[in-house]
């Protein structure tokens, strides 16, 4: 019999925090989850729930079975179990531990012995002994691995994939201590299909830089191939198609206007930043960040090239940009590529538009017109087709004769001209 009134808290209830304490609530276990955004939570205690992944329906479910929410931290004294899944943005090109720093130290001062801490957030190797533990010690007079128990465990959260989702995705899990990993790992068998357990903290925080650095790299590469086979005369896409009937030794990936999300932009700075700690700096890795980086501005130029053949100048033109989000059927605009682009083709002089039946409004550094619906498009010199929503696919875009120019590749875009 469990001394704590609830069997798990968690500190921050975005992408990786919300369908944690959902799914955990649905798996019968008693959640409280904390955010100080009280505008955020007052939503989320109202059933509104802020992502694609978690309906309002799941959320109003889960508040009226074990879920409390709230901007309070006291209630996380109480809690076996605390999962810290806050975000760890980059600020000035660097990582930025504060809200991890910050979790830390709601935790350290609602403590309790005998608590299970878990890391969730995405960091580089180390952050939960040389961070984590040191701040929560600092404050608390309790020692970890005597007093309380840690370890890490990467988030895999891929929003708006409807064929892996929380449960079934294999869940990586690790301890600073024999008596923590079995912990961990008793905890996560609760309400994840399957768990597989790495020797140490930093096993685990590599996991995580290491599967989004691969998807990077990869990225990178095809990114660059697209540009030479342009200069080439060589049509990318019929390339791709054709390796990927290679049943062994290829996995394909796609051109496009860069990357974006709460992952792949940020992550290889952490393994970057780490590397270079021991002198030894990732070449490879920041080459790819150096080439993702300056897609946007090849999507520009390409669309330059493009007006130009239409003997149209770019200034005072009117272009309109199909979806910003970073991916499809999503409302995440973190890290899009469609912002650089925008501000891009702003700075040139161009009165930008943008439709994504996801998105409400843009947080941008020029203005833009925000269209409330795309019924119309002869008001236009070009559309950009950036983000491929499955609502897109409902236009039939053979009867528009705009200038397309399409970033994804989308198969329905046949009279468009490609990235």
């Amino acid at each position: 019999m469990s001394k704590f009134k609830q069997d798990l808290g968690v500190i921050g209830l975005g992408y990786v925090g919300l369908p944690l304490v959902v799914e955990s609530c649905n798996s019968g276990l008693n959640v409280f989850g904390y955010d100080n955004n009280s505008d955020k939570v007052k939503k989320l205690q109202n059933g509104t729930s802020p992502i694609e992944d978690i309906s309002d329906e799941m959320l109003k479910k889960a508040l009226q079975k074990d879920l409390t929410i709230s901007d309070s931290p006291e209630a996380l004294k109480d809690c076996e179990y605390i999962v810290i899944s806050v975000p760890t943005p980059l600020t000035d090109y660097q990582p930025d531990l504060s809200y991890v720093k910050a979790a830390a130290r709601t935790i350290a001062e609602n403590i309790s012995k005998d608590q299970v801490i878990i890391l969730e957030s995405t960091t580089y190797p180390g952050t939960t002994i040389e961070v984590l533990i040191p701040e929560i010690e600092s404050i608390s007079e309790l020692k970890a691995g005597k007093d309380f128990h840690v370890g890490y465990s990467p988030e895999r959260i891929d929003p708006g994939n409807e064929t892996w989702n929380f449960k079934n995705t294999p869940k990586v899990i690790s301890g600073i201590d024999d008596n923590s990993t079995k912990k961990i790992k008793n905890f996560y068998e609760k309400i994840i299909d399957e768990v597989v357990e790495v020797s140490g903290t930093k096993e685990a925080e590599m996991v995580k830089l290491l599967e989004n650095t691969y998807r990077h790299v990869n990225i990178a590469f095809i990114n660059e191939l697209a540009i030479l086979c342009n200069m080439l005369d060589i049509d990318i896409w019929e390339v791709v198609e054709a390796a990927k009937t290679k049943p062994f030794g290829f996995e394909s990936f796609r051109p496009g206007p860069g990357v974006g999300g709460h992952c792949i932009p940020i992550d290889p700075n952490y393994l970057s930043f780490k590397t270079r700690q021991i002198g030894k700096p990732v070449r490879f890795v920041e080459l790819a960040q150096e080439i993702n980086n300056t897609m946007p501005s090849y999507i520009v130029s390409r669309i330059l090239e493009k007006m130009n053949s239409l003997q149209k100048p770019m200034k005072n033109s009117n272009i309109l940009i199909l979806g910003v989000a970073y991916k499809k059927d999503i409302s995440d605009t973190r890290e899009s590529p469609s912002i650089d682009i925008i501000e891009n083709l702003v700075s040139k002089g161009v009165n930008v538009s943008f439709y994504d039946p996801y998105v409400e409004s843009l947080d941008l550094n020029v203005s833009v017109n925000k269209e409330q619906d795309i019924s119309n498009f002869d008001n236009y010199d070009l559309i950009l087709f950036h983000t491929s929503h499955s609502e897109f696919s409902k236009i039939n875009f053979q009867e528009i004769d705009v200038p397309i120019f399409d970033a994804t590749g989308t198969d329905y875009l046949s009279n468009s001209e490609r990235i």
